[in-house]
């Protein structure tokens, strides 16, 4: 496939694409928020040129690209877009009115030309994931230099990049400089045509945040809590269910239920008391859990708390294989013991370090779960050794975000760079 084609492609999907925003709008009223900006239509109203362009997809890439956002931000004027709700109301809640925060434009030519023409950024910079043709290509025949940053590529979406591997590597070409996070990354990365001399290898900034001295001093409600943390649909029964199982042997237990997506917390408590438990919905950390089983967190951006006042956790998008995982750095550096599944493609390579110093615990079922959790909450030194592994795991990796600010400055500037290949 080329250019042309993919572009015809999505023509041919964008009132579909439109309509399902539509119909998700249903649920979350700001999927309509400034919904002309999905067409490259913007107002601009601070008459911002030559910013750099950061995209960040959703609510995790947001938190995880804070601190190279902030440092860009004190040298150039900066755009940050993003494409989901939760993204832009976390995007919102960090960097307020310092920097202009809207909605990315659909991948279609003309409206990618809209956003250049309205903002003329001197630089794009996308993360992790987010490599759009249109983006690239606009940029690259702009002259404007492509940074992707904190890049990964698990072994599934290097199959599907394979697959139209013209379009990908005439696309992946364009991009003036990757830093990614693993050896493997650099290694799919170059498989599909790009030379080596554009790829670093400097680990995952999600590393570089604050990690906590004393859990002792968060742990306020004297209960002992289970955290399922950016669960999803399906994942919240099994974690339910592991759940009541366990309260028949430990009664003063409690459970708190963060889902990745809070507009689901109405169909959460309905299957809830379905099981016979009680539940109630908080939109803020609980200060106290009496009389009730279940809370049910209908807010995001309180992770880091709620780690915090937790025994141990489960973080989410693991037990179903088509999520691939979630951040499960902030638990590590919370302090709280976690519990992944079998499905982590997004951070094989960032559990692989917390497996290898035993930071961790994988299972494979619903029977595994209830082990694991059953394991952990009744051997506290087993808790505090894992705890500690996996600070030990966060301590060692830290540095990322530091080393692609210094940079991307660099490239914005058109100073000429020089690649480490000592991780490589």
């Amino acid at each position: 496939m080329n250019l042309f084609l993919y572009n015809f492609a999505i023509f041919l999907l964008l009132p579909f694409i439109a309509i399902r925003i539509l119909f998700k709008s249903l649920k979350d009223k700001d999927y309509r928020t400034n919904f002309y900006n999905r067409f490259g239509l913007y107002k601009n109203d601070s008459q911002i040129n030559n910013a750099v362009w950061f995209h960040a997809v959703s609510l995790g890439e947001v938190i995880a690209s804070k601190k190279i956002v902030s440092t860009i931000s004190k040298e150039y004027e900066v755009v940050l877009s993003v494409s989901t709700p939760t993204g832009l109301r976390e995007a919102k809640k960090i960097f307020g009115s310092n920097i202009e925060i809207v909605y990315a434009p659909w991948d279609f030519s003309l409206l990618v030309s809209n956003f250049f023409k309205t903002y003329k950024p001197v630089a794009l910079i996308l993360f992790e994931t987010e490599i759009w043709p249109n983006f690239i290509n606009k940029a690259f025949n702009m002259k404007v230099p492509v940074v992707l940053c904190n890049g990964r590529m698990s072994d599934s979406s290097f199959r599907s990049y394979r697959r139209f591997k013209s379009l990908s590597k005439q696309t992946l070409n364009k991009i003036s400089f990757l830093f990614v996070q693993s050896h493997s990354h650099l290694e799919r990365f170059h498989s599909l045509g790009l030379p080596k001399n554009k790829i670093q290898n400097v680990g995952s900034v999600k590393f570089d945040i604050d990690i906590l001295n004393n859990k002792e001093n968060y742990n306020y409600l004297n209960e002992e809590i289970i955290l399922a943390a950016s669960t999803h649909k399906k994942e919240d029964e099994i974690i339910v269910q592991a759940f009541r199982e366990l309260k028949n042997e430990i009664h003063n237990l409690k459970l708190i239920i963060a889902p990745r997506h809070p507009e689901r917390t109405q169909s959460i408590q309905a299957y809830i008391s379905k099981m016979n438990l009680n539940s109630k919905i908080f939109t803020s950390v609980p200060k106290e859990l009496n009389n009730i089983e279940i809370a049910i967190i209908n807010a995001t951006g309180l992770l880091k708390d709620l780690y915090s006042i937790s025994t141990i956790a489960f973080v989410g998008g693991s037990l179903l294989k088509e999520y691939g995982g979630h951040n499960i750095i902030e638990s590590a550096a919370q302090r709280c013991p976690f519990v992944v599944g079998p499905y982590m493609k997004n951070f094989e390579d960032i559990l692989e370090k917390f497996i290898k110093n035993k930071g961790c615990i994988q299972v494979n079922s619903k029977k595994d779960l209830v082990n694991a959790f059953k394991t952990l909450l009744s051997d506290k030194q087993l808790r505090d050794d894992m705890s500690t592994k996996a600070v030990e795991v966060c301590m060692e990796s830290q540095g990322s975000s530091a080393e692609q600010c210094t940079t991307i400055l660099k490239i914005i500037r058109g100073d000429k760079i020089e690649i480490s290949n000592s991780n490589n």
